[in-house]
């Protein structure tokens, strides 16, 4: 059974997109594979990028826990408001520990990795190489263009056009 620093640790994997915002292809374990998934799809980009389980318990916070538990409770206080639930900070941070520890617990109990859809960390997205490849091609055709429209218009210049 995985621990709760298993269950939530990050791993990284190679993704491919047109969009630098919607990484689409992935997760692929190699940069290989991610250029090779780029091409089938014709996607432009890739980038390496890191993801991490949620670790549930720490969604819990003492403080808004107290709060919405004495707006509960309004109908129970004294006609002056006083709070029913004013606990010393190091009672509060006891149960914040005792409730994270439960939901870990939990957690684990039921081998539970929820996964973001966002990244944790992404490095800079760079052009697939198939993609690379054909924006040379056509630089190449766009330069070889002009030095034929160069050539038609020295020929056509010299001929006294």
């Amino acid at each position: 059974m995985k621990t709760i620093e298993e269950l939530t640790a990050g791993s990284r994997a190679w993704y491919s997109s047109n969009d630098e915002e919607v990484w689409s292809g992935g997760p692929y374990a190699t940069r290989e594979e991610a250029e090779a998934e780029a091409e089938a799809n014709e996607h432009r980009m890739i980038c390496e990028a890191e993801k991490k389980p949620i670790q549930v318990s720490l969604q819990f916070d003492r403080d808004t826990f107290f709060e919405a538990a004495e707006e509960s409770l309004w109908d129970q206080c004294n006609e002056d408001g006083d709070p029913l639930l004013d606990f010393t900070l190091e009672v509060q941070n006891d149960l914040q520990k005792r409730v994270r520890e439960a939901i870990d617990a939990w957690q684990v109990a039921h081998q539970l990795s929820p996964m973001p859809w966002r990244f944790e960390y992404t490095s800079d997205p760079e052009i697939a190489a198939w993609a690379k490849a054909e924006l040379a091609a056509l630089v190449d055709a766009k330069a070889e263009e002009e030095v034929a429209r160069n050539k038609l218009n020295a020929c056509h210049s010299s001929e006294g056009f």
